[in-house]
Formats: C-alpha cells, structure tokens, sequence
C-alpha cells in the first residue's frame, strides 16, 4: 500500500511539471489561425467561430466575411449555418480580414498561399477565424479613440524562402486557447508577413460581457502582459499605428479543474486529463496591416445614435456631435477637434497613440492633436467600411478624407 502511495505521489508529480517544462521549452505560435494554402481551385475555404470552454468552438452562421489587399480589392463570403464559408478565385498574398455577424467581429491579418509554393511546408488547407462576441460600438469606440494620428505602413510580402520554418513559428495544434501566466496572461502582437516582426506601442484591450476587463501596451518587441485576469472566454481588441486586430480566445487556468471520480486511475485522468494540452503559453497575433490609401470610414464617424454609457470603453457620455464629432458629455471633441462655436479642443486620452497610458504624442485624443483623430481613421477606415458595405463592387475607391472644419 505504501508502495502504491509513492507510485501516484511521484505519477502526480511528474504530470503538474509537465506543462510547465513544455510552456518552456516549445516555441509558442499565433493563438489564432492566419495563414492558410489555397486548394488547387485556388478557392480560399474556412469557418467562422466563437472559441469556448473546453477548447470547443461555437459556428457562426451568416457571417459576413472580407478580405482586402493592399491595392484595395476585395473577395467577400457568407457562411453557412455550420460557419463554412469558401471564397473562390482567390490570390496569394497578405489580406486584412474581417468577420461581422450579430454581436460578432473578428480582424486580423490573413496570408494566402498558393498550393504549389506551400507544398511540403504545413500550411492548413482551411483557415478558421476566431471571432469575438461584442458589441461593434465599443470596437468603433476604441479605434476612434486610441488609432493615431499617424500610422506606419511598411510593405509586407509573402515569404517564399524557408516556408517550413515559417510554418513552425505559425502553425500548430494549440489554436484558441493560452495558459494562463501567474494569475494573468501575457502576450505579443506582430506585423503581418513572414518576418514575424513586432507591433509595438500598440493599445491592447481584453474584453469581457461588453466591458473593457484590462490594458496593456506593448513594448519594443511587442510583448505586453497582464498582471490579474481570471480563467475564462475573453476578446481581445489590439489598435495601434501598426495595425488593427480583434480574436475571440479562451483563457484557461494554471490549476487544473479537479472532478470526483471512481478510483485514483480515474481521478488522475479527470484532474489532468487534456486541460493543459493545446494551450499556447502566450497569446500571439499578426495585427491587420494599414491599407496603402486613405479611406474615410463614413458609418464610423457619422452615427445614427450616439455612443452612451455602457459600451464598454470605459468612456463615459460620449455622444456624437454636430457634424459627425465625437464629443464627450460636456462637449469636448475626444479627438481635439473641432466643435461648431467651440473652437478646438485637446483631448490628452488614455493610450494616446505613441504616449502609450501618457497620451502623448500631441494635444489630441489619438496622440496627434487638432484634426489628427479624423484622419487616424485612415487605416482600420477601409477594413471596417468593406465589412459593413453589402454592394459588390470588385474595388473600394476611397474618397477624399474628410475634414470636420466646414
């Protein structure tokens, strides 16, 4: 019997260690799926998701998905009620997706290879998109809020040297799901391409239920990390001058969940069983690059209702103003803009592009003061408009940015 004991007490042991030397030891890759080989139709196939407990995945039907590419044309799909979707005549290259549904947004960089130059390297033939349940308004929120003035747009370009390696650091089995770290979690965001570059300086929100949960800024390398975030389904929401990106993921706690069971073989497999397999140790992502031209996002400044209490920004009152403004609850432009009668105003605002929490970067509320927050529009502008635009047109052609001084 005292035999016995020691067995299970060195057999438990050995299985508590073992995620922590795995967490170690493994190179951690994109949380989310981002990149994908095209069918030899040259059709981009994949399913829209919401991740959940337990690893599972709920579908998302009649989900509206985009893809835009840098010279700004667009491939657009609805999934089904399983949350399949496919895109035909589809072209290798570097995208920003999105996927809208009810109470339902993804954004990220997506990179389509074409089957002959994927081959040999382990690229999926379906992509699944990972989506968070939340309310557009607070994501409109956040871009007006926290993109800045000015954005960076460095060319990105598919790799074509080395596709195995690539794959390694992007690919994997662990998608949705990130251990927790010391009570909260940690993270990086990268740019789009194969370079696997960093998204510095970049807001990054985590939401729950509608509401802003935590915030971080990345640093030089892109590493950001939260110090106290329980186990549980969260959305994270990144805007910054690299680029955009919003995925829905599952935290899943440090401790196992213990359950009772018949005999101790039993238990040992209940207590352990796969709770800590398929877990990335951070949670990693290639934000959505900027595209080229500048696009007004119309339906983001200019709102049919105003943006009140409760959406999660952590904003209170905000409205829109005359002309399409977005003011706070007494009548100063969030983006130190202008107000009709007003003059202008300076808004310092938490995250204020490069400022990171200082708002620096200039007197307004995107870090670039005066006009500046109409334009930081510019980038996420053209993904955001595509995905809420129901007409066909093969090419956005964007107009003029718009100035709020009349």
């Amino acid at each position: 019997m005292r035999l016995y004991v020691t067995a299970l007490a060195l057999l438990l042991a050995s299985v508590v260690a073992a995620p922590r030397v795995h967490a170690e030891n493994e190179v951690n890759h994109l949380t989310i799926s981002q990149w994908v080989s095209l069918a030899s139709s040259d059709s981009l196939t994949g399913r829209v998701v919401v991740p959940s407990v337990n690893g599972e995945a709920k579908a998302i039907a009649d989900a509206k998905v985009t893809l835009l590419s840098s010279d700004g044309k667009v491939w657009r799909a609805t999934s089904d009620q399983s949350g399949q979707f496919t895109v035909a005549n589809m072209k290798p290259g570097i995208y920003s997706v999105t996927a809208k549904a009810k109470d339902i947004f993804a954004c990220c960089a997506m990179h389509v290879l074409d089957s002959q130059t994927a081959s040999g390297a382990n690229f999926p033939s379906e992509v699944e998109i990972a989506a968070a349940e939340i309310d557009y308004t607070l994501v409109k929120t956040a871009v007006i809020r926290y993109l800045p003035a000015r954005t960076s747009k460095a060319a990105v370009v598919l790799p074509t040297e080395k596709l195995s390696e690539v794959a390694k650091r992007v690919c994997g089995d662990q998608y949705l799901r990130v251990m927790q770290s010391e009570g909260g979690m940690k993270g990086i965001l990268r740019l789009a391409g194969g370079g696997l570059e960093a998204a510095d300086l970049t807001n990054v929100f985590v939401v729950k239920g509608g509401e802003t949960v935590a915030r971080a800024v990345t640093d030089r390398e892109g590493n950001f990390q939260i110090d106290e975030l329980p186990a549980g389904e969260y959305s994270l929401l990144a805007v910054g001058s690299a680029g955009v990106g919003l995925a829905g993921f599952e935290l899943v706690g440090e401790e196992p969940q213990k359950e009772a069971a018949g005999d101790d073989k039993e238990k040992l497999i209940k207590i352990f069983g796969h709770h800590h397999q398929h877990c990335c140790s951070s949670f990693e992502m290639q934000v959505a690059p900027m595209p080229e031209i500048i696009h007004c996002c119309d339906e983001t400044i200019v709102d049919g209702g105003p943006i009140v209490d409760g959406c999660g920004c952590g904003v209170p009152g905000e409205i829109i103003g005359d002309g399409g403004i977005v003011v706070d609850g007494f009548g100063t432009p969030l983006d130190g803009g202008y107000v009709p009668g007003g003059g202008y105003g300076g808004y310092g605002g938490y995250g204020g592009g490069y400022g990171g929490y200082g708002g620096g970067g200039g007197g307004g509320g995107f870090g670039g003061g005066g006009i500046g927050g109409i334009a930081a529009l510019a980038g996420l502008g053209g993904l955001i408009a595509v995905a809420v635009d129901d007409d066909d047109n093969p090419v956005i052609t964007p107009p003029e940015p718009v100035s709020p001084i009349q």
